[in-house]
């Protein structure tokens, strides 16, 4: 079966680890953030972004669309707009800007510009992520309950999520060993969260990894340039970790045979968090296709 491109929606509070996780997942794509945004890419996965300047939402529409007609998309496997739900404050601030009170009209406009945005991302013929900060639920003036999810004005946050094939959800999980950041995808009744590759709904907790999710569906994405060995490397020592009774111990002593090797630290533990993320994925899975309730 082709593989067809994702549009994928993650949301969740400032400094969870979502610019990072798309940072490791994703290093060869583009990155639509404002300045700044990306330092923990740099200073973390330990390498420099392909990167644009957007302000506001009109500016990333208008950049996807001349991509897509230029034929640029080519150059990236992915691109990642950080952070959507930042860009569409100054899109309303600029609107608000002009008079004194926003009125239906405006918000129509905010509405079909939410929109538009989702749909010229879902048809751009490449991986499209969303990172945005988190709304919770409320119930509004009319008495309707809107589940929580991406930050975005009115009934948005349900409305924007309905077209994404992933909705994930930012959470943390104090337990797990390495890094304790999680993905949260279930019929949650307060937030919007879906997956139509049917990984993650197998999977507790989901390690906040995409690379590993989307390579359980059978993705297969690429590696940064200068570390083509590590798509191997990871192979190997996720076997081994398969393989152990004890897979967190191995773990260490596998990061330290790769710093002995020369390997930087940063390509060191982004290796090892592919490969313990991997095979806890592969764990999963494997118990749950074996169990029917």
């Amino acid at each position: 079966m082709k593989k067809l491109p994702l549009f994928i929606l993650i949301y969740g509070n400032s400094g969870m680890g979502k610019t990072t996780d798309c940072g490791y997942s994703f290093p060869n794509a583009l990155f639509i953030a404002n300045s700044g945004a990306l330092h923990s890419v740099r200073n973390i996965c330990g390498y420099e972004p392909a990167a644009v300047d957007c302000n506001t939402v009109e500016d990333i529409i208008a950049l996807l669309v001349k991509i897509k007609q230029s034929g640029d998309q080519n150059k990236y496997d992915a691109i990642v707009i950080d952070d959507f739900a930042f860009m569409m404050e100054k899109s309303i601030a600029i609107r608000g800007s002009k008079k004194p009170n926003l009125d239906m009209r405006d918000w129509g406009y905010i509405n079909k510009l939410a929109l538009e945005m989702r749909n010229v991302a879902r048809y751009m013929g490449l991986h499209v992520i969303l990172n945005c900060w988190e709304k919770p639920p409320k119930t509004n003036n009319e008495g309707h309950f809107i589940r929580g999810g991406a930050q975005l004005h009115g009934k948005l946050p349900e409305m924007f999520a309905s077209l994404p094939d992933m909705v994930l959800r930012c959470g943390i999980d104090n337990m797990r060993k390495g890094w304790n950041g999680i993905y949260l995808c279930s019929n949650d009744r307060n937030y919007a969260t879906k997956d139509r590759l049917n990984i993650c709904y197998k999977l507790k907790p989901i390690p906040m990894n995409l690379r590993e999710i989307l390579h359980a569906a059978g993705y297969k994405l690429s590696r940064h340039p200068t570390l083509s060995w590590q798509a191997e490397a990871v192979e190997a020592i996720t076997a081994q970790l398969n393989d152990s009774t004890d897979p967190l111990s191995l773990a260490n002593t596998l990061y330290s045979g790769l710093l002995e090797k020369g390997i930087a630290p940063t390509a060191a533990r982004w290796t090892m968090r592919d490969a313990l993320d991997r095979h806890v994925i592969q764990t999963a899975l494997n118990q749950s296709d074996r169990t029917f309730i």
